[in-house]
Formats: structure tokens, sequence, C-alpha cells
């Protein structure tokens, strides 16, 4: 293998590593329980958010109001938020960024 057909090949692979990584690099996620736990509590939880910004967790029940709760990202790109269902049902959960934008969703149902 010549010189010239080494460096094509060498460089070929640094570009194809470069987008692999950019392909799993980690987006703002959410994450919803799909029940309560022992205490009745559902923990909504984000990861690799913007720190220190508010996101705003939005708690859908057919029967309820929307219940909108901001709240405010930590150093780490995490929150954590407990939410206590107050009736039985499904209910859906979406958050927001500081922007408006939607960076997750999910779905947990609550039966006493």
């Amino acid at each position: 293998m010549s010189f010239r057909s080494k460096l094509l090949s060498a460089s070929l692979l640094s570009i194809g590593l470069a987008w692999g990584a950019s392909a799993f690099a980690a987006g703002p996620s959410v994450s919803v329980p799909s029940t309560a736990d022992a205490t009745g509590k559902v923990m909504v939880r984000g990861a690799d958010l913007a720190a220190y910004k508010n996101v705003t967790v939005r708690i859908m029940h057919v029967k309820l109001t929307p219940i909108d709760t901001v709240i405010q990202v930590g150093a780490d790109g995490r929150f954590v938020l407990p939410f206590e269902p107050p009736i039985s049902g499904a209910y859906t959960v979406v958050v927001f960024d500081s922007n408006g934008q939607q960076v997750g969703q999910g779905n947990f149902g609550h039966f006493r």
C-alpha cells in the first residue's frame, strides 16, 4: 500500500469516526416512569440540558387543567421533579426548554 493510499485511508477513517461521534452526541433527554413509586410519587427526570436554565414541565390529565411547573436545571444539566398525581388515570408529561422548544415527553398511569 502506497503512502498516498495510507494517508487517504487514515483521513477517511478520521472523518468517519468524527461523524459517528457526533451522531451519538447526547441531546436533552426526559425520563418518566410508567407508574408512581411506593410513596405515590412520579419522578420526572431530565438530563443533558443547559445548566442553570429554566425548563417547564407540563403534566396533563384529561380531567385536569394542565399543571405547569418551572424548575431550574442544575450545574450538571439535570433536574428531578417529584409529582404526586391527584387523581387516578393516564397522564402525559411534556418538557420545554427556556425557549419554549419541546425537549422530551413521556406518559404514566396512576391507579389507587
